[in-house]
């Protein structure tokens, strides 16, 4: 850690540094577990290659309204604020935040438990609910043109093709040609009937901790704004119900039922909602970078969307079984 983060941290916050830990996660973000005599805390520094002076005005946006959701009772970290902000900018270029540390386990689809996908599907739920209840006018992304969707996923389906040649791998130019059928059919009418409204949109399995039973933290609200709400849910069923290219209808039904506690959700919105995740998510995960070498996380992600490729048509009837 920066000395500068270590001074400041004393000066602003009253905060003496006992042990400093690394913490891996985070894409060009460092981030620490640092004890200290009153708690234990996690401190990010953001990267200057992500985010310049712009994007952080964002950012400290998203975790003011991190900061709200808190207050009502979200299973999120708190944020340590220094005059109304969350991020602090130092004379060095160097940005960052402190926030309490919270304790919790990852879950994957193979670990994750009935119990905790219901605390999953309330937990999501009620952060849905508290976000709508935010101003939505000055939030990023709104509004949304559904028209404009359309449009850049076919902008962007031409640009693969192109990229599509003998040095690309064929599992990279299947992947591209078999987008074609699903967006002839894509219409306003499935973006119209998709909620609208602030979303964490990054709502992966790295960032939800859990206990024993149930969800203990929700973090990294860093990329919330205006979206399709159920994304979310979307990018959670695959993150936790999708077990060797199957669905646990189970686990889904347990997500289902804590979500409904909070916000009407029906097994065809969770369709809807798988639909949508690919929709979002095509343009990030079938790139040639990754079907040429493993990368890591990005491999799963890839393979997420290629299951939702294969199988658009017939989601509803997997629901169903």
């Amino acid at each position: 850690m920066e000395d500068s983060i270590i001074a400041d941290l004393k000066d602003r916050f009253g905060l003496t540094c006992n042990h400093i830990n690394p913490v891996t996660g985070g894409w060009l973000n460092k981030k620490w577990k640092v004890s200290t005599e009153k708690c234990d805390l996690l401190v990010k520094q953001f990267s200057n290659k992500r985010f310049s002076r712009d994007k952080l005005k964002l950012v400290e946006s998203a975790l003011q309204r991190q900061i709200i959701l808190k207050k009502n009772g979200i299973p999120c970290p708190a944020i340590w604020q220094y005059g109304g902000h969350a991020i602090r900018l130092l004379d060095n270029e160097t940005a960052y935040m402190v926030m309490d540390f919270d304790s919790g386990k990852v879950e994957s689809p193979n670990t994750i438990t009935i119990m905790q996908m219901h605390s999953l599907g309330s937990a999501c739920g009620m952060m849905h609910k508290a976000f709508s209840l935010l101003p939505m006018l000055s939030v990023k992304g709104f509004p949304i043109n559904n028209k404009q969707v359309i449009d850049t996923l076919w902008a962007n389906f031409h640009v693969c093709m192109k990229d599509c040649s003998s040095s690309t791998p064929n599992e990279y130019q299947k992947a591209v040609l078999t987008q074609e059928p699903i967006l002839k059919q894509l219409t306003n009418d499935f973006f119209d009937r998709l909620p609208k409204g602030i979303a964490h949109e990054d709502f992966t399995s790295d960032n939800i901790l859990f206990n024993v039973d149930c969800v203990s933290a929700i973090i990294d609200f860093d990329r919330n704004h205006y979206s399709y709400i159920w994304h979310d849910i979307g990018r959670a069923i695959l993150s936790f119900a999708l077990e060797d290219n199957r669905m646990n209808i189970e686990k889904i039904s347990a997500f289902l039922d804590g979500y409904s506690q909070h916000l009407m959700l029906t097994l065809p919105n969770i369709a809807d909602a798988l639909r949508l995740t690919w929709c979002i998510e095509v343009p990030w995960w079938i790139q040639p970078e990754y079907f040429r070498e493993n990368r890591g996380k990005a491999v799963r992600f890839r393979d997420e969307i290629l299951w939702l490729t294969e199988l658009w048509f017939e989601i509803d009837s997997l629901l169903c079984c």
